[in-house]
C-alpha cells in the first residue's frame, strides 16, 4: 500500500485472534438461531473488521421491518435469556430501532420503520458480514468509532484516519466520497455528544411490545408520521 499520510500497521497476538474467534462464534450462534426461523441477519463492526477488544459488542442486525415477537421467540427457542429490550432513535430524523439484549454486550437490533438508503449504508461503512461470511472467516474493511479505517490483513490490519483521505477510504469501501463525508460528520457529532446524546432511548417494560410503544411514539410525533408517510 502506498500512502502520503500516516498509516499504522497492527499485528494481532494469539490472545487477539482467540478473542475474535470467540466473539464471532457468539454472533454465529445467534444468527443461526434467527436463520432457523427464516430471519436473515448480518453482523457488523469490530468482529467483522478484526480490531476487537474485551469490551467489544456483538451486534447482530436484521435489516428489514418484521414483527418483533418473531425475533424474541427465535431467541427464546434457542435458550437465550432476554435481559432487556430498548427502543433507540439517535436523532429526531433517524430510523427508530429495537434492541433485544441477551447479555450486556450482545444484542439483536432491527428497524421498527423502513430505513433510508443512507441509514442502510452505515452498516457497510462499519464493515458488515452475513452468516455464511462469518462461518468462512471473511473479514472486511470498515470504519471504527475512532474514525479510523481498518483494512484487514492476514497478520492483523492497517489503519489510518479517514479524515486524512476521504477519497482513499471511499475507494477501499467502494462508496461515494460524499456519502462518506456525511457519515464522518455524523460519527464525529455522535462521538462528541456521546451515548447521553441519543435523542430517544426507551426501556420497555415486560408487558410492552415494541409495536405498542412505537404506536404511542407515532401518535405523539408529527415528524415520525411525516417520515412514515414518505417512506411507507
Amino acid at each position: 500500500m502506498t500512502h502520503h499520510f500516516p498509516v499504522r500497521y497492527v499485528t494481532y497476538d494469539d490472545e487477539r485472534w482467540m478473542l475474535l474467534k470467540n466473539l464471532r462464534r457468539k454472533a454465529i450462534k445467534i444468527m443461526e438461531a434467527l436463520w432457523r426461523r427464516n430471519l436473515f441477519s448480518i453482523t457488523y463492526g469490530s468482529i467483522v473488521r478484526g480490531d476487537v477488544k474485551p469490551s467489544s459488542d456483538v451486534d447482530v442486525f436484521i435489516p428489514t421491518v418484521i414483527p418483533s415477537h418473531y425475533i424474541e421467540l427465535a431467541l427464546i427457542n434457542a435458550n437465550y435469556d432476554i435481559i432487556s429490550r430498548e427502543i433507540v432513535q439517535a436523532t429526531p430524523s433517524y430510523v427508530v430501532k429495537g434492541y433485544v439484549y441477551v447479555d450486556e454486550l450482545t444484542s439483536v437490533s432491527f428497524p421498527l420503520i423502513p430505513m433510508r438508503s443512507e441509514e442502510e449504508m452505515f452498516y457497510s461503512l462499519a464493515g458488515k458480514a452475513s452468516l455464511n461470511e462469518l462461518m468462512s472467516d471473511v473479514r472486511k474493511p470498515g470504519i471504527n468509532k475512532e474514525l479510523m479505517l481498518i483494512i484487514p490483513t492476514e497478520e492483523g490490519h492497517y489503519e489510518f484516519a479517514v479524515e486524512r483521505s476521504i477519497e482513499e477510504a471511499a475507494k477501499v469501501l467502494s462508496v461515494d466520497p460524499n456519502v462518506l463525508r456525511k457519515r464522518v460528520y455524523v460519527l464525529k457529532r455522535r462521538k462528541e455528544i456521546g451515548r447521553t446524546g441519543v435523542y430517544r432511548l426507551i426501556l420497555l417494560q415486560p408487558e410492552e411490545s415494541f409495536e405498542s410503544v412505537l404506536k404511542k411514539l407515532i401518535d405523539t410525533s408529527p415528524q415520525l408520521r411525516r417520515r412514515l408517510k414518505e417512506y411507507g
